[in-house]
């Protein structure tokens, strides 16, 4: 089997406004890095064309008033949903294409067809709340997969892993009282950086408590925070769970170099996350596993580290890239605490 590398042309072709960061380049940087790796040519990687989604399944996790705004506005050639997020003529058909890709790449893997994919797409989806585009945000590309291996594949625990540096407040509230998907974010400190959410207290309602996980970060948080965090919080609430499959919202936002947060993981630090969900997946899921693209702006880094992933995913070595950064003693200190509280809050729940 191979890994699926799901893209289609049209996301290159929704664009918010000019010199905005979420941008087609980021994709298009993404696949020059994917290809100067030759898995493609060599059969490892294969890069499928997804087909819009089915609006009922949007609908499972959209207002149908809000998708049908969204539909009309590209049918007018555009406009604005809040200020840094705007619609032009392609938004409501990459979004579709964008959900389709994460529905198309689950599918192939339960069906054996691949072991793996990563989602490159365009809009992210993260943000995407149920009856507003918001943060980038159109429709919620992970949370539409996940709700897909519920109800298709009748999936009884499905795990959702977010380390974008920002947090998946739209996955969050699509899940929040839900036992049969559990969702862990590692985020910069919504007291620091937008949406202002995603707080270790918000831990899930009714059957779904203590299935919402958050990591708040302190700003600065490098590689040794984010292995501790691994460590002490994800992989052992993951053992507890045992997942049937994980789904990950990537973000190349936390490299200390993006510029539009203030966390401090490397490109190493970011491999080694893939590394060990990909463990993971390989002890509790049978190796079912899929990467979504969210957000990352500087383009250098989106390039290297869909590299890396993709690289990960094949099985071939990882290309090392030569950059480091320091994280401080009181970056080190502070998760130290924020990980002794989520094992007085969640310990109850699971084996911390």
């Amino acid at each position: 089997m191979t890994t699926d590398l799901i893209y289609h042309e049209t996301f290159t072709k929704h664009m918010l406004s000019p010199g905005h960061p979420e941008s087609p380049k980021r994709l298009k940087v993404a696949l020059e890095r994917i290809g100067s790796t030759g898995l493609v040519e060599g059969s490892k990687v294969t890069i499928v064309k997804p087909e819009k989604a089915n609006l009922s399944e949007v609908r499972a996790l959209h207002g149908d008033d809000y998708i049908q705004e969204l539909h009309a506005k590209s049918e007018k050639g555009g406009g604005s949903f809040t200020m840094d997020t705007s619609a032009n003529r392609y938004t409501y058909d990459a979004a579709l294409l964008a959900a389709g890709g994460g529905i198309l790449a689950v599918d192939r893997i339960q069906d054996g067809v691949s072991e793996n994919a990563y989602v490159l797409c365009r809009p992210p989806g993260h943000h995407a709340e149920h009856s507003r585009a918001f943060g980038f945000c159109f429709i919620n590309n992970i949370a539409v997969a996940a709700q897909h291996l519920i109800e298709k594949w009748n999936l009884e625990r499905v795990l959702i892993v977010d380390y974008d540096a920002h947090h998946g407040n739209g996955t969050q509230s699509a899940f929040y009282s839900s036992n049969r998907v559990l969702y862990i974010g590692l985020h910069q400190d919504g007291r620091t950086l937008f949406p202002g959410s995603g707080f270790p207290n918000e831990i899930g309602s009714g059957k779904g408590e203590g299935y919402n996980v958050n990591l708040a970060m302190h700003p600065g948080a490098g590689d040794r925070s984010y292995e501790m965090a691994f460590q002490r919080v994800v992989e052992p609430i993951a053992a507890s769970f045992n997942p049937e499959f994980i789904l990950v919202s990537v973000g190349f936002d936390g490299h200390f170099n993006d510029p539009l947060t203030s966390l401090g993981l490397t490109t190493s630090g970011l491999s080694t996350m893939n590394a060990k969900l990909h463990a993971m997946a390989r002890k509790h899921s049978s190796g079912r596993l899929a990467f979504f693209l969210e957000g990352g702006y500087n383009l250098d880094i989106v390039g290297r580290g869909s590299q890396n992933l993709v690289e990960q995913l094949a099985g071939v070595q990882i290309t090392h890239f030569e950059d480091s950064h320091m994280e401080s003693e009181n970056c080190t200190v502070y998760t130290k605490v924020l990980l002794d509280g989520m094992n007085g809050m969640l310990g109850g729940v699971w084996k911390l």
